[in-house]
């Protein structure tokens, strides 16, 4: 345990040509707080980051759309928490502090984006009659012909959304469209859709998108004991769908949607995956990462 001293906190803000830098290593710099979660579904999670105190000229920069990166931990060992874009922004007095909170929304937004004509097919031309050799009205489509394989049209359309994926893409079975396939409108809607086919997922992993199986993680080479941070012996959970742990440890960056880690306590033992939880941080006497582990 013993690295696992000097708190250390950085928040990077970047807007335009502006770059904020804030951070606590316990002892001094801004305060500041956090709630950070994550899971593994394809939806982008919402988070808060709180920043006590700054100055006016420092809030007039930090506006919605800016680019928000957490990265936490402790002197020795500190990483990445997440990547995200600032959805709100906040500022209270509460007495004399002022309190500024950050709403973010992890990695980038590509829900909305559709066709449009310069990602579409080129317009077909008339072959026949008077209009001979000129441009039939361009459909708003990307249209694969038959016989293409599930992988290229993934890659096709990761392309075309500017997707900067974490890692390789990790498909289940590689599925042929005989009849061909055809994206129109929402384009994250059919991406999802073909992976699908392909037997695996599109997931967040620190503020970037992820393509792989849903029961394959990243291993971290990390083991989680009572000398690496464990707080308490994990409770074990069961629904439906899943059977596993609820773990609580001192904030450890490692962790974070589909980590594979070792644990070792009295109560569970062996290769676990984490499928959701969330780091907090909320003054000096809370500064953990919560998670299930199945």
């Amino acid at each position: 345990m013993a690295q696992l001293f000097d708190r250390v906190i950085k928040v990077t803000i970047k807007n335009g040509a502006y770059t904020g830098n804030y951070s606590n290593s316990q002892t001094d710099g801004v305060e500041i707080r956090f709630e950070i979660p994550f899971d593994d579904d394809s939806e982008p999670n919402a988070g808060s980051v709180y920043l006590y105190n700054l100055s006016k000229t420092s809030l007039s920069h930090i506006k919605r759309g800016a680019t928000i990166t957490v990265q936490a931990g402790y002197k020795a060992d500190y990483g990445v928490l997440v990547i995200g874009r600032v959805a709100s922004v906040h500022t209270r007095m509460e007495n004399t502090t002022r309190i500024t909170k950050i709403r973010y929304i992890e990695g980038d937004d590509y829900s909305r984006i559709k066709v449009t004509p310069k990602m579409a097919d080129p317009a077909e031309k008339y072959t026949t009659g008077k209009k001979k050799g000129q441009s039939k009205p361009q459909k708003l489509q990307i249209a694969f012909k038959k016989g293409t394989k599930g992988s290229t049209i993934i890659k096709r359309l990761v392309d075309v959304l500017d997707i900067k994926l974490d890692g390789n893409i990790e498909l289940v079975r590689d599925k042929v469209y005989k009849k061909g396939y055809v994206v129109t409108k929402l384009i994250l809607n059919n991406l999802e859709e073909v992976v699908r086919d392909c037997g695996s997922v599109i997931y967040h992993r620190r503020g970037r998108l992820t393509i792989r199986p849903l029961k394959k993680g990243k291993d971290e080479r990390f083991t989680l004991n009572e000398d690496t941070g464990l707080l308490k012996q994990p409770g074990s959970f069961e629904t439906e769908d899943e059977q596993g742990y609820a773990v609580e440890c001192l904030l450890q960056h490692r962790i974070t949607t589909a980590s594979i880690i070792q644990l070792k306590s009295s109560t569970a033992n062996g290769s676990y995956r984490v499928v959701r939880g969330k780091h907090i941080c909320d003054g000096i006497n809370t500064f953990k990462t919560e998670c299930d582990v199945i």
